[in-house]
């Protein structure tokens, strides 16, 4: 990885930049990146749920019962996308002690999924 791209990904200070401006910019990106995941599952579960709703007084059972459960399921998944985000983004940063925590937060949510199931 060259100079520019550690720069890019925020894990080193630019030039003149202290390591504080430099993990201001990185949880910079963080917060955003989580921020379109969060707003992406809420717009995507809205829009499914909504349209399911005027399906259902419609009369259009089937398709409604398949969009309310679609809106369901990604309103549900959009925690797990904020986690799995998260993961990402600090290795990219190369914050190895957060990716192992996130980790274990994925590996608990996961957990916990496998347990509702059963």
């Amino acid at each position: 990885m060259s100079g520019t791209d550690r720069e890019a990904t925020g894990a080193l200070p630019r030039p003149g930049e202290d390591g504080a401006a430099a993990a201001d910019r990185r949880d910079s990106r963080l917060e955003r990146a989580i921020g379109l995941v969060l707003r992406a599952g809420v717009i995507v579960s809205t829009v499914c749920l909504a349209i399911g709703l005027l399906l259902e007084v419609a009369g259009a059972r089937a398709a409604s019962s398949v969009l309310l459960n679609v809106g369901l399921v990604v309103l549900l998944a959009t925690p797990v996308g904020r986690v799995v985000t998260s993961v990402f983004e600090y290795a990219a940063a190369r914050e190895w002690t957060f990716v192992i925590l996130t980790l274990v937060v994925l590996g608990e949510l996961f957990g916990s999924l496998l347990a509702a199931i059963r």
